[in-house]
């Protein structure tokens, strides 16, 4: 091809490449119309507000630190011979509007990533018209920042109902509108601590109600809150338990040994029934069912304070126990749910807290209260402290929550699904009829008659019909 034929050809090529720009923002155009058009009037408000940000970003990066001057274009020369001003590099950033507000994603620069846009956070919630900004690095290079427009935890929605098939127990939803749930197959246990009347028993009654239709889960409640169960929170309830026990720590301590006797004969009832001791291998059976042992208020049996002699040994017992299952029970089926108004060592015992993955606050009035329920990292996340929900009649049914797969270890707010206070009870009371007491017989004891005369006696694990008598050698 000539000189002269390539310089023909050039304009037709700008103008192609003129009218494939053309094609292309016109294409946008129309697309972005159409989808406001189709959208609902709270969608179309969240558009305006995220091109109204995305507009403003990069004179509003530089004034709240969030852009860097090119040290490699300092001192530079102009064409003329004069000092040339340095480049200032704004990152890149995609704006996306939400239901709950804005969420943008960052592109980082040199000197402008996570930690800086932290700080900075206060700023660009002012800036966005948000309540709050959280932000979170995405991957490498990348930040995303979710401001939030209002306060969606205002908002009350329905509990949602797990499926038949899923084993989760629903919570409600975080401030981006997302249902978060705490899966069951291998938790180890769950903590849940705050003052009382903020929502500690309503959750453990959904939590009962999400699974009590269901012939292979079974129920032991341990109910910290009254003398007498059948007057109490979980009295209807009750009817769907293998028992219910009341604040007597003496009648605790004989259900807790029943609990862990049927820990430790539950191996060998898994092997016989599908070959492997491995729990969630296969799930739970109505042979082999997931039971939940829910312990509201459970200080009342384990705090040792003020008390001597056989009380107090009655108290530690129930803390082995509550140990054992605590720690054996997660790969066996057996999870306990442990509440208390405060999570210190003199209400739990730590052996038990620190073994419990999942943590749940309600309202609190001190960070060590928080900081027992979820972790020390508690007191570095300031939007989340408990200690902001102290508002009864704003925040009864919010919590705090850690240890929930998609956290990433972090901590999160949540309101739970409204629920009916009067008709969840009877819901629960009428599956009754799946109640079964899976609870093994004690084992008899093989009497010794060398030692028969000093009263002692040799316990067995397996369990039989007649006492046998060994004669001594």
């Amino acid at each position: 091809m000539s000189s002269t034929d390539a310089l023909g050809l050039a304009p037709l090529v700008m103008i192609l490449t003129l009218v494939g720009l053309v094609a292309w923002g016109a294409a946008r155009l129309f697309i972005t119309t159409y989808r406001y058009i189709r959208a609902t009037k709270l969608q179309r408000l969240r558009m305006r507000q995220g091109w109204a940000v995305a507009r403003r970003w990069r004179r509003l990066a530089p004034n709240v630190g969030l852009a860097r001057v090119d040290e490699n274009t300092k001192g530079r020369k102009d064409w003329q011979g004069k000092t040339a001003k340095p480049v200032t590099v704004v990152p890149k950033m995609k704006v996306f509007p939400e239901s709950w507000g804005i969420r943008a994603v960052i592109k980082t620069i040199p000197k402008v990533g996570v930690e800086e846009v932290e700080k900075a956070g206060g700023w660009l919630a002012d800036a966005w018209g948000c309540q709050t900004v959280e932000v979170k690095r995405l991957a490498a290079g990348l930040v995303e920042v979710r401001g939030i427009i209002g306060n969606p935890l205002d908002d009350h929605l329905p509990y949602v109902w797990p499926d038949q098939d899923e084993w989760i127990l629903p919570m409600g939803h975080n401030p981006w509108m997302r249902q978060l749930a705490i899966p069951l197959r291998q938790l180890s246990g769950i903590k849940v601590a705050g003052l009382p009347g903020y929502g500690k028993t309503m959750l453990m009654l959904a939590w009962m109600a999400s699974l009590a239709n269901r012939a292979n889960v079974q129920f032991a409640i341990f109910d910290g809150k009254t003398s007498d169960p059948r007057y109490g929170d979980w009295g209807q309830a009750g009817a769907r338990a293998m028992f219910v026990v009341g604040d007597n720590p003496e009648t605790a301590n004989q259900r807790l040994t029943e609990l862990v006797r049927l820990l430790k004969d539950r191996p060998a009832a898994l092997v016989e029934e599908r070959g492997t001791h491995k729990f969630w291998k296969h799930g739970p059976t109505e042979a082999n069912p997931l039971v939940l042992v829910l312990m509201d208020e459970c200080h009342n049996y384990s705090d040792t304070k003020g008390l001597t002699g056989k009380d107090k040994q009655v108290i530690e017992s129930n803390q082995r126990m509550m140990q054992t299952i605590s720690k054996e029970g997660r790969g066996l089926g057996v999870i306990g749910i442990f509440t208390t108004q405060k999570q210190t060592g003199d209400a739990i015992p730590t052996a038990v807290r620190d073994n419990l993955e999942v943590g749940i606050s309600f309202a609190c009035f001190t960070l060590e209260g928080a900081e027992a329920a979820l972790g020390s990292g508690i007191r570095q996340d300031e939007p989340n402290h408990p200690t902001a929900l102290i508002d009864k009649d704003a925040n009864t049914g919010v919590c705090v929550v850690t240890g929930v797969p998609g956290l990433g270890g972090r901590y999160d707010r949540i309101r739970v699904g409204d629920l009916d206070e009067d008709q969840l009870p009877a819901f629960i009371a009428s599956t009754a009829h799946l109640r079964r007491d899976i609870i093994p017989a004690a084992a008899p004891t093989v009497v010794d008659v060398s030692a028969e005369s000093a009263g002692a006696s040799v316990p067995l694990q397996k369990d039989t019909k007649t006492t046998r008598r060994r004669k001594a050698s």
